[in-house]
């Protein structure tokens, strides 16, 4: 249930309701679209300065130090970071245990048992697929209304 400052939606068959919902969801789709970017290359390039501080505190050695930011302190740091567990490293590393402890490999089974029972759910959502612009549908409430029930 979300209740982060969304207003309330009430489903009708109303076609006109039907295509402002839709050009509601494609102009926040948009937003958000543009905003993930937009954070990505921020992200991006907080990690470049974030490398070129730490490298200027080693070099002066200052590791130690603690710098006193606007609403902050910045210190010199370390952590450990676990190598993701896939599927291609789980069986590797089941592969050599077996091999380590001269038992039967029973990689295949255990994977296969995993995979059986991983367990998932299905959603709904809506899917966006982008198409030229010069076939760019200029009424929505008449493309909606072309292909009711259809799903892909």
């Amino acid at each position: 249930m979300r209740n982060q400052g969304s207003m309330s939606i009430t489903p009708t068959t109303n076609p006109e309701d039907l295509a402002t919902a839709v050009r509601q969801w494609v102009h926040f789709d948009n937003v958000a679209e543009n905003l993930n970017k937009q954070i990505a290359n921020v992200r991006a390039l907080r990690s470049d300065y974030e490398a070129k501080v730490l490298e200027l505190l080693a070099r002066q050695n200052l590791r130690t130090a603690t710098l006193r930011v606007t609403g902050a302190t910045l210190q010199y740091a370390t952590r450990s970071k676990s190598t993701d567990l896939t599927w291609s490293f789980l069986e590797e590393q089941l592969h050599e245990y077996f091999r380590t402890k001269g038992a039967t490999d029973q990689t295949g089974d255990i994977l296969t048992f995993l995979h059986r029972h991983r367990g998932g759910k299905t959603i709904e959502y809506l899917k966006k697929t982008p198409i030229p612009p010069t076939t760019t549908p200029t009424n929505v409430a008449a493309s909606t209304a072309a292909t009711p029930g259809k799903r892909t």
